[in-house]
């Protein structure tokens, strides 16, 4: 089957999640179910911008150049009662307090004199009107619309919700999503390895992806090349409250690749058990009950390419986002690529960057995190540093 035809197929079998509220401080990371508008206006009232003095009205000069102000008082930020200011006069004034009642502007402190108890300011500063101040309501209205439906929520949108006085947030539930990894060879980190023996990667991978990705991960280990303990362990997954589940190895042609005839035994339904691609043609989709069932190969890169361009989306789609699908962009190769065969989709772990107002992408630097996979379509085997190939973007937001 091909990637997307692959893709549509999966994502016409993903449910949205249930909803729950939350208070604002649980809910980083998560999807908010519908638009969320201020409770209260931004800001809450008239305040001043800059540590200075609030003046109203002129004040009274002797050369023409200057004018000078009584200073009446200091407001501090966070003293809540009123004070009504005359015309001619100044109150010393800290950045985010009260204005009185009838500023007219606030002069910076820098931009002040200070003799005994006046202000002296010249002129030039008393020609701008609301100079330094915030009024209420003027970068949003009560009830105006911060944050639309179906977006993830980050630090910004939480800050701004909380300065609004959002508290509780009606979010997505997280999808639920049980992992194991196959092999005979394999053992957990925490575990002793023998000769012949190695440490199942693929385990801590997919507990970092699906977390990355919104959704709840919950590991089952490793488990041996055998019947019985596979059978044994996908009746426990099977008799869970997972929405989703991943395993990597035994989907592949191979005598101990038990996955496609064990997974029938257990009631699956299995719609499809090769992709076009490369990394990862080995693999399988399923129904497994109301579970969506993954089987994924067992090498890292093929896992990782897999998750990334068929379980993000997904998880994207149940977590009620508004934009699921993978980002897909031209972009200008940085360096040659040599392919021994174009029969299929080829992925490759990128590194893609806006370099004078193009897109160009390159393979990894030794210890560099990927940001993309290049895809190289098939039909050529080689190409030359410019040379334009797709890569795609797995955004979290």
């Amino acid at each position: 089957m091909l990637l997307d035809e692959a893709l549509d197929l999966i994502l016409s079998h993903a449910k949205v999640s249930g909803r729950q509220e939350l208070p604002l401080a649980d809910c980083f990371g998560r999807v908010c179910c519908r638009d969320n508008n201020a409770n209260h206006p931004l800001p809450g009232y008239d305040q001043s911008a800059r540590d200075g003095y609030a003046v109203c009205g002129p004040g009274s000069s002797s050369d023409g150049k200057h004018q000078t102000f009584p200073i009446k008082g200091e407001i501090q930020a966070g003293l809540c009662h009123e004070i009504t200011i005359g015309s001619g006069e100044a109150y010393q004034i800290m950045t985010g307090g009260l204005l009185p009642i009838g500023t007219e502007r606030v002069i910076a402190q820098e931009d002040c004199q200070i003799a005994g108890a006046e202000l002296i300011v010249g002129n030039t500063m008393l020609c701008s009107s609301a100079l330094n101040i915030r009024t209420r309501g003027g970068e949003y209205q009560l009830g105006a619309q911060l944050v639309d439906a179906g977006t993830r929520l980050n630090e910004s949108h939480l800050a701004l919700l909380a300065a609004a006085g959002n508290h509780l947030i009606e979010v997505f539930e997280r999808p639920r999503v049980a992992f194991f990894c196959s092999g005979s060879e394999l053992v957990m980190a925490d575990e002793q390895v023998k000769n012949g023996q190695k440490y199942s990667s693929n385990h801590l991978l997919l507990e970092s992806l699906v977390k990355k990705f919104g959704g709840q991960a919950k590991g089952f280990g490793v488990v041996a090349d055998e019947r019985v303990a596979i059978g044994e362990l996908l009746q426990t997954i099977k008799d869970s409250n997972a929405d989703i589940v991943i395993s990597t190895g035994g989907v592949g042609p191979g005598k101990f690749d038990l996955f496609g005839e064990l997974l029938p035994d257990c009631g699956a339904q299995i719609l499809y058990q090769s992709l076009h691609i490369r990394p990862g043609r080995s693999t399988l989709f399923g129904l497994l009950d109301d579970k969506l069932y993954f089987g994924l190969p067992g090498p890292p890169t093929a896992v990782r390419v897999l998750f990334l361009e068929l379980l993000c989306p997904l998880l994207r789609k149940m977590q009620g986002m508004r934009f699921f699908h993978n980002q897909r962009l031209q972009a200008a190769l940085d360096h040659p690529i040599s392919l021994k065969s174009s029969r299929a989709i080829c992925f490759k772990e990128g590194v893609y960057r806006h370099d004078g107002g193009r897109v160009v992408v390159g393979y990894p630097c030794e210890r560099q995190t990927p940001n993309c996979s290049i895809m190289i379509m098939p039909g050529r085997v080689s190409y030359d540093k410019g040379d334009q190939v797709l890569v795609s973007i797995a955004q979290t937001d």
